[in-house]
């Protein structure tokens, strides 16, 4: 009896510290060349609205960054985070310089999107029409 009492307690014990998480697939639809994605998953306005997709280092603000080699056509990946509120930004480095670039107007010559497909007047999105909620399991399709 002592030992299906502690088994219990132990499997209590192991389940109360498990961290929960949900399922994020991003689906990335129309990539034209192959190149390498720099995919930035953000859980905080701040972070979203400052932060320069280009760079890869992990800092607060960001729950996940990906940095990965795709072909053209469509890409899709699933993230396992906690529940929350986030926004996706991302580019596709056609030229593997590591950085997103821009043609002497300042327009991208490289392919980006943000999650919801969100767009701004003259540069990025803010974070809330970027935003959505995370809680269990989403798909997010984001059309470059």
């Amino acid at each position: 009896m002592f030992k299906v009492r502690f088994l219990f307690f132990l499997a209590f014990i192991t389940n109360s510290f498990m961290v929960s998480a949900d399922l994020l697939e991003i689906e990335i639809q129309g990539v034209k060349k192959d190149g390498i994605l720099n995919l930035v998953i953000y859980d905080s306005k701040e972070t979203f609205e400052t932060y320069k997709i280009d760079k890869s280092k992990p800092q607060p603000g960001i729950q996940k960054s990906l940095i990965k080699r795709v072909s053209k056509g469509v890409y899709t990946d699933v993230f396992e985070i906690p529940p929350g509120t986030y926004a996706i930004s991302l580019f596709i480095d056609s030229n593997g310089n590591e950085e997103f670039d821009t043609n002497f107007l300042g327009l991208p010559t490289e392919q980006y999107g943000f999650s919801n497909n969100a767009m701004g007047r003259f540069g990025p999105p803010q974070f809330e029409p970027a935003s959505f909620i995370l809680d269990g399991y989403r798909k997010i399709i984001i059309n470059l």
